[in-house]
């Protein structure tokens, strides 16, 4: 009598290539900037994208709430913590430089993030090193 075995071939599937791929762009986030030499675009880079997220969370805030968060609010309204039922973002993101990003309002209603730049110190006369988003209004 023939045995039945399991004929299913072995294989990746498409969730784990999809989670490996992940784990190498996320690992060559932080390697290709050393080794190709450019860590001035990498750390652009990087503002740009945590720009792009709390630009989201911040609309995604004003469509939920009818109004940007105030300025007693400040940017960390948009972390989901236990007091809030929803969040926007899990953590805030820090600058390259590991420093903390501001939410600043402009005088004819604006909001504008910025980060502070390598010298960690937020220039008040806009010049320096520091990085600005677009202001959302």
């Amino acid at each position: 009598m023939k045995k039945l075995t399991n004929s299913r071939n072995k294989a990746f599937t498409l969730i784990e290539i999809l989670v490996a791929l992940t784990i190498i762009g996320v690992l060559l986030t932080f390697v290709a900037p050393m080794v190709l030499n450019r860590p001035d675009q990498a750390r652009n880079l990087k503002i740009q994208n945590d720009f792009s997220s709390i630009e989201t969370a911040l609309n995604l805030y004003r469509l939920d709430k009818g109004a940007f968060p105030t300025k007693n609010q400040g940017i960390k309204i948009l972390i989901n913590d236990e007091n809030t039922s929803i969040g926007y973002l899990a953590s805030l993101p820090k600058d390259p430089w590991s420093n903390q990003y501001r939410m600043e309002f402009i005088p004819n209603g604006g909001i504008q993030i910025r980060s502070s730049g390598q010298d960690g110190i937020f220039d008040t006369a806009g010049k320096g090193d520091d990085h600005f988003s677009k202001v959302f209004k």
